[in-house]
């Protein structure tokens, strides 16, 4: 496991010259201090799905770019592989014990919170924004709350997943790629009045 992720997601000189646009239709935001776990597992082993799903208090997602909410967020990148979104301060035990518990079944726990940073888009015109540079069709009837999708979104290579129906999105992105994304989301979201958070 990796040392802890520092709480900082390096985007605090972004916000804080980011200019709010009086009744902005849109929200862009970064979700600061969380920790994200990357789960490998076989599923067909169903005593190792249920074995983790103990560890983390709620059941893995096993349909395609789906994603389950509780205490953490756990997404499914493909058919063996989960993401796992929790408090910056939980991945390191979280991870410890998701190791501990599937030991000696060919799973793999890694601690990847230093190279992800989440972001928030949400607000009247977000769909549209989104759009602007990510090729998924993110009508609701195709793209609703609860599901996720690895895709690109301008020239970065991101999670994307529909938060709820206000519309809200959740970005998880590298953390390289981090600055670069927020500053094209403002620009796309500028002619619909932007407004920017820190949570």
């Amino acid at each position: 496991m990796s040392e802890p992720a520092p709480h900082r997601h390096g985007l605090e000189a972004f916000f804080a010259t980011a200019e709010s646009t009086p009744d902005a239709r849109v929200e862009i935001g970064v979700l600061s201090n969380r920790g994200f776990l990357n789960v490998r597992l076989d599923p067909r082993k169903q005593q190792n799905v249920r074995t983790a799903e103990q560890v983390l208090g709620q059941a893995m997602p096993l349909v395609a770019n789906t994603y389950t909410s509780g205490r953490h967020r756990v997404y499914w990148l493909g058919p063996d592989e989960w993401l796992v979104e929790t408090g910056a301060g939980d991945a390191a035990t979280l991870g410890g014990e998701l190791t501990a518990v599937l030991a000696g079944s060919g799973a793999a726990i890694n601690d990847v919170s230093g190279g992800q940073v989440a972001l928030r888009i949400a607000g009247a015109d977000a769909r549209t924004v989104l759009a602007k540079g990510c090729t998924l069709d993110l009508h609701p009837r195709e793209f609703g709350p609860g599901q996720c999708a690895r895709t690109g979104l301008a020239r970065a290579t991101l999670l994307l997943a529909a938060a709820d129906a206000a519309p809200s999105y959740t970005i998880i992105v590298g953390r390289s790629f981090a600055d670069y994304l927020c500053r094209w989301l403002a620009h796309a979201a500028r002619p619909h009045g932007a407004c920017f958070s820190t949570r």
